[in-house]
């Protein structure tokens, strides 16, 4: 006689589907966008059954009373054979106007998300979790979410005509950019050691092949293999520490280690060495001296446009990821972080605006400047505060309006000269061409925080987390950074509106795509700077994390 023997049953996880409803637009649109790729001249093939299928599924949605997610899948589905009929001519246009629609898609429903799933009083948000804790629907993803799809929503225009002129578009960029969008949004909702692995991993292997994609020009590749090895041996160290902590702690879930670490009372050798591991592999991702060595050469040889996606949105994730760790993971370690994290602020703000003061290339002074910003940022980690969460989450808002209006007349410029723009290069432009000096002269004031701009704001918010939290003498490096950087920043105004242009100046070149992101950059700016009440209101709402 048998006994069957019961085999125990695997957990299913929950899954709240509108707690990543915005990921799911991008994702599929890549998928949909390499299919019609791959389909050729047979694009309708494609395009009509996902069409229906999206109708179906639309339809299904709004049945269930979720009209405004049924709503966005229907435009969505109905846009693929739109885009093959309107585009039959210059299939090219069809990637870039896919990827741009799926991103407004992704933007409402991230407004959605935030009125009906995460504060349906309008009030503060209420932090819940799905996958069985993996993932995170709570303010940093929230705000991560609106920060990464708006940046992108703007670098995807203002880079198709440079890489056409460069010769270097082809069909997958925009799909590329797509699936390192969504591994940038789960990074800010990676609730545990694994998600926010993985998340790191998408983002950075779609990274790695967008910086190398001029294949014939030695600073791209050089800069694509930089990144790799540099990007490969910090995801190393990241996940060396990660084990470290499960060693610690016998969890992967990022609360869990925060409550098991609040517990432990023995030897804390163990716990300190993955803290600092970790720190090391973020620092990587989020350019913090000394672990930005490989910024200046990946900024200046990549596509100028992946350069602007790099400095702003993977920067916005990656902080994303360390104000989880650290507000959550590392409450327990605050005698020992916190003091770190200040001192690595300090060196970042001093060192960059320093090497960004020798800059002859545009490019390489952005890269910089971007380390610079990074520290600012920094110092709302390091307030260990609410207000120091909201202040971080803002600032990189707005750093990441005014640099991709900075990139974006960088590459107006590039467009003209078909290589590397040097201080020499923008000579007389507020004489040649005064929108593209104007534009640049705007985004430049914004990242050296003059007030009614959205740098200004920025600055303010963090410089006040930092004072409140005691840091004071951090504060003061901040501000004397911020001086140091103001004269690299006006030495270009200096040369685009006092001095005279070459004899023969060679113009920029605006195409309609670039000329729209660089000017609702500019108004963002400008926006942000004058009447930022209500991001800063979602700023602040979104200082509610899932513990």
């Amino acid at each position: 006689m048998f006994v069957a023997q019961m085999t125990p049953q695997v957990p299913v996880p929950e899954v709240a589907w509108s707690s990543f409803a915005p990921e799911l637009a991008p994702t599929a649109t890549a998928l949909v966008l390499l299919l019609l790729i791959v389909a050729g001249r047979h694009r309708m093939v494609v395009a009509v059954p996902t069409a229906a299928l999206a109708l179906a599924v639309g339809a299904w949605l709004v049945t269930m009373d979720l009209v405004v997610p049924g709503a966005v899948t229907i435009a969505l589905g109905a846009a693929a054979p739109a885009l093959v009929l309107a585009f039959a001519d210059r299939p090219s246009l069809i990637p870039p106007w896919g990827a741009g629609l799926s991103l407004v898609g992704a933007l409402v429903l991230t407004l959605w998300q935030y009125a009906e799933v995460l504060a349906p009083a309008g009030g503060a948000i209420e932090p819940t979790t799905t996958l069985g804790g993996a993932v995170a629907s709570d303010g940093i993803a929230f705000f991560t979410r609106l920060t990464v799809y708006l940046v992108a929503l703007l670098v995807v225009p203002i880079g198709y005509g440079y890489l056409r002129d460069r010769g270097i578009h082809r069909g997958e960029v925009e799909p590329l950019i797509l699936l390192a969008v969504v591994g940038m949004t789960f990074l800010g909702a990676a609730n545990d050691l694994i998600t926010l692995f993985v998340s790191l991993e998408i983002l950075s292997i779609a990274l790695f092949v967008l910086t190398g994609l001029a294949r014939r020009d030695r600073r791209s590749q050089e800069s694509s293999l930089k990144y790799f090895i540099t990007g490969v041996v910090a995801s190393t160290i990241l996940l060396y520490g990660m084990a470290l902590l499960y060693v610690a702690t016998g969890s992967l879930s990022i609360p869990a280690i925060g409550g098991s670490l609040g517990l432990v009372t023995g030897p804390t050798i163990v716990p300190v060495a993955g803290l600092a591991l970790v720190t090391v592999g973020i620092g990587f991702k989020v350019a913090l001296a000394p672990f930005h060595l490989w910024a200046p050469d990946v900024y200046q040889g990549a596509p100028t446009n992946i350069t602007a996606l790099m400095a702003t949105a993977t920067k916005a994730a990656a902080f994303a990821a360390l104000l989880r760790l650290y507000l959550v993971a590392f409450p327990a370690l605050e005698w020992l972080w916190v003091p770190m994290l200040a001192t690595l602020a300090a060196a970042t703000m001093l060192y960059g605006a320093y090497l960004a003061l020798v800059q002859g290339d545009i490019k390489r002074m952005l890269a910089y400047s971007s380390v610079t910003h990074a520290g600012y940022a920094t110092i709302g980690v390091a307030s260990n505060s609410a207000a120091g969460l909201s202040a971080t989450l803002w600032y990189l808002l707005t750093y990441g309006v005014a640099s991709v209006a900075a990139f974006g007349c960088v590459i107006a410029v590039e467009r003209t000269r078909r290589g590397e723009v040097t201080l020499t290069s923008l000579r007389g432009l507020g004489r040649t061409s005064p929108s593209v000096a104007g534009i640049l002269g705007l985004s430049l004031l914004s990242l050296a925080g003059i007030p009614l701009t959205a740098g200004f704001v920025g600055k303010l918010e963090v410089f006040r987390a930092g004072i409140a939290a005691g840091l004071t003498w951090l504060v003061v490096i901040g501000v004397l950074s911020s001086v140091v950087a103001a004269f690299f920043y006006l030495r270009i105004a200096g040369m685009m509106f006092l001095e005279e242009p070459d004899e023969a100046p060679e113009l920029p070149v605006l195409s309609s795509g670039l000329t729209a992101g660089i000017a609702v950059s500019a108004v963002l700016v400008i926006y942000l700077g004058v009447q930022p009440q209500v991001f800063l209101q979602l700023a602040e709402n979104a200082a509610a994390l899932v513990r």
